[in-house]
């Protein structure tokens, strides 16, 4: 059975009109060093870009893999590929917990704090002497 021809220059067309809006949106990012980027980003959207650059590569290696024929989802591409969307969740979850109200505060147990401060001053002689003089009071 012989496949169904395919009209390729009208394909060819529309891909270098994909790659010319792709190199539009893409200059002001490829315009200055990742570096200089980054440096002005906040840690979570730090997060993002490094993951988004990954991902973009692997996605390349992984299409250029399939372009020639060879199995790519046996390829140790498609694990890394795999790796980077935990990644995408992780940093989903961090911008979620940051706004829910539900979310635990952080509490300190006074008596706690006072057992660990007392125990470290512990074999201080003047610590010592003034711990006496005090509850000498307090009775």
């Amino acid at each position: 059975m012989a496949e169904p021809a395919i009209d390729l220059p009208p394909l060819i067309e529309d891909l270098e009109a994909e790659i010319d809006d792709l190199e539009t949106t893409l200059s002001p990012l490829l315009s200055t060093p990742l570096t200089t980027t980054l440096s002005t980003l906040p840690l979570l959207d730090k997060a993002k870009l490094h993951i988004l650059v990954a991902y973009a590569i692997e996605s390349l290696l992984y299409a250029a893999l399939q372009a020639s024929g060879a199995n790519a989802k046996e390829h140790a591409i498609f694990a890394e590929i795999a790796r980077l969307r935990t990644y995408f969740g992780k940093v989903k979850n961090a911008e979620s917990a940051d706004d829910r109200p539900d979310r635990p505060k952080t509490r300190v147990d006074k008596d706690a704090a006072a057992r660990f401060i007392r125990h470290g001053l512990a074999g201080n002689d003047r610590f010592d002497l003034e711990r006496k003089e005090r509850l000498a009071k307090e009775k």
